[in-house]
């Protein structure tokens, strides 16, 4: 089982723009030892924010075991990348704290932190949920490979099939980390809780609840306030808010905004070629584009490519016939940032007052929503 590799919200580790390399030193500081099984790569690489700056360390393991020292006079977190990034997992630390790593990273989910109260919680709660989470994790693993493995048809049927088994174990989860919030409200280990189980990125106003319980010490983490900011934002693009105008440049170099689209519907699409998950929507946008008529619904999807020729061969491929953009800044898009996408695809259906009327919901929810409001020919 791996960890997902793309993943907006990591809230304690923001893109690495700024490094610096530095020595550790073995006064005032807090210690990490691995035991860790499946260990293939030698090479690890250790983040840690000790002061405003963050902190990357190369250090080898030898057979999954290894010894890390670093300091923080607040508890932060480090995170140890594992197999040339692709796995990775999160420790809490602070001066004075000697902190051991033991599991599998096969299953990086898992993988137990022993050594100051935040990991100790953390870790009691992945033990009394091991079976959820490794089932979890397993499914998620099978939804990866059968996109990989399938064609478009069975690769949605396949992961429908999948899809109702992981909403399942998610309930379960959500509801047992919700109890944890109430029997932990002052830990930051609740707000780790939250951030992995309660925080629906769709919807991210539904972790009002739990954040409503914190106190004390956690209150005052800054993954509180950033997790509120979330809130926030969220609440931007929700159902019934104001779209975000914008001004961009289409494909066809002409300039788009909100007002290029006056009297009509809008279906505002976020994609990219190089996710799977984009590509059972491709057919359902060409369908609703030849079921509603242009007088009626404006269409306008944004490409999160930074190779241009990449989703111009995708959009001739399937056709796409209607406004298109291609922001080469990816994920640092400012209308990634303007409207809140979190993952991919992400729909919006925005209504004639320029007001959003669909958030954030899969394709055939909007689909239907247009069919009630009867645009069609």
């Amino acid at each position: 089982m791996t960890a997902k590799k793309i993943h907006l919200l990591n809230l304690v580790f923001i893109p690495l723009c700024t490094f610096v390399f530095v020595s550790c030193k073995d006064t005032n500081s807090y210690t990490i030892h691995g035991n860790l099984k499946g260990v293939e790569t030698p090479e690890l690489y250790i983040v840690t924010r000790p002061d405003s700056v963050f902190q990357i360390d190369t250090i080898r393991s030898k057979a999954g075991k290894f010894k890390y020292k670093s300091k923080s006079e607040i508890l932060q977190p480090a995170v140890v990348y594992m197999e040339k990034g692709n796995i990775w997992v999160t420790v809490w630390a602070k001066n004075g704290e000697n902190i051991t790593l033991t599991g599998d990273v096969n299953y990086p989910e898992l993988v137990l932190a022993k050594g100051g109260e935040v990991n100790d919680l953390l870790s009691d709660f992945k033990i009394t949920n091991k079976a959820l989470i490794k089932k979890m994790g397993d499914i998620r693993d099978k939804i990866s490979a059968n996109h990989k493995g399938n064609d478009a048809a069975s690769a949605e049927i396949a992961s429908a099939q999948f899809s109702s088994q992981m909403k399942n174990i998610n309930q379960a989860l959500k509801i047992r980390a919700m109890d944890f919030v109430k029997a932990h409200p002052a830990s930051v280990a609740s707000l780790v809780l939250i951030q992995d189980f309660l925080l629906d990125t769709k919807n991210a106003a539904g972790i009002r609840p739990a954040l409503s319980l914190i106190t004390g010490e956690a209150r005052e983490n800054e993954m509180y306030a950033k997790l509120q900011e979330w809130v926030e934002k969220d609440r931007q693009t929700e159902a019934g808010s104001p779209a975000p105008d914008f001004s961009i440049l289409s494909v066809k170099n002409d300039t788009i905004r909100l007002e290029t689209f006056k009297n009509k519907y809008v279906l505002l699409t976020f994609a990219a070629s190089w996710s799977p998950l984009c590509e059972t929507d491709y057919a359902k946008w060409v369908s609703i584009r030849k079921k509603f008529p242009e007088k009626d619904l404006g269409m306008l999807t944004i490409s999160l490519d930074e190779n241009r020729a990449d989703w111009e061969k995708l959009s001739e491929e399937k056709g796409f016939t209607w406004a298109q953009v291609i922001d080469h800044a990816g994920w640092s898009s400012s209308m990634v940032s303007l409207y809140n996408v979190s993952e991919l695809p992400c729909n919006y259906l925005i209504d004639k007052n320029k007001t959003i009327i669909g958030s954030k919901m899969p394709i055939d929810s909007i689909q239907t929503m247009l069919t009630e409001l009867r645009l069609e020919s």
